[in-house]
């Protein structure tokens, strides 16, 4: 089985606003929510050698968000009860704010959410062909133009990351990156790393700040 992987990143706001915003959609669905700091959560579990590659590959129903650099908290959402993007545009009304949110689904397709105080303004699949129905494809080629406006950046340095996959191009294109500079080719579930890198967020390498457990 791939990669399923539900992460955000959040500007302007602290791991504190974002937990009491995001425990606040929780009670609000009768979902269960305890806050902790990630050394209190690890320590109740008596485990001391958990990191962030483990965290969303264990099968706990926890959000973790982590301290922000340049302005983003990062947010990964694992084996949540609730839909990613419903609490991703809540959020962006609750906390008035930019937040761009990436789906990997089984390694094999890659989803771009952007949401500004509570619209969402653009939307991105990179294989319509095989994920949306066709009448849709032309919803999710996303828009490179709105993204470079909302993130301040040139809209050059967006476009190649919204490459869409076919039954065609897929086996040539595989191996493509969006920039030469890049770590990751277009295939590779975690181009979105490069991607998020050229609009000024930074994907985790440290200890989570703050963890939300929750269960129904």
């Amino acid at each position: 089985m791939g990669l399923f992987l539900f992460v955000s990143a959040i500007k302007n706001k602290s791991p504190i606003e974002i937990a009491a915003a995001i425990k606040s959609y929780l009670i609000h669905k009768d979902i269960i929510a305890d806050v902790k700091s990630f050394s209190q959560w690890r320590a109740s579990r008596q485990n001391k050698g958990i990191d962030m590659h483990d965290i969303i590959t264990l099968p706990i129903s926890m959000t973790s968000i982590f301290s922000p650099q340049n302005r983003w908290s990062v947010v990964i959402y694992n084996d949540c009860h609730f839909e990613e993007k419903a609490i991703s545009k809540f959020l962006s009304v609750q906390l008035q704010t930019l937040i761009s949110l990436i789906e990997v689904y089984d390694s094999d397709v890659l989803y771009h959410y952007l949401y500004y105080n509570g619209n969402q303004v653009d939307q991105f699949c990179s294989y319509p062909e095989e994920y949306e129905k066709k009448e849709d494809w032309d919803l999710f080629k996303g828009n490179a133009k709105k993204i470079a406006f909302y993130f301040e950046i040139e809209e050059q340095i967006i476009e190649p990351y919204l490459f869409q996959f076919s039954s065609e191009n897929r086996i040539n294109y595989q191996a493509k990156k969006a920039h030469m500079d890049d770590e990751y080719p277009l295939g590779n579930e975690w181009v979105f790393i490069d991607f998020w890198k050229r609009l000024g967020v930074k994907y985790p390498s440290d200890v989570t700040e703050v963890v939300i457990i929750h269960e129904k």
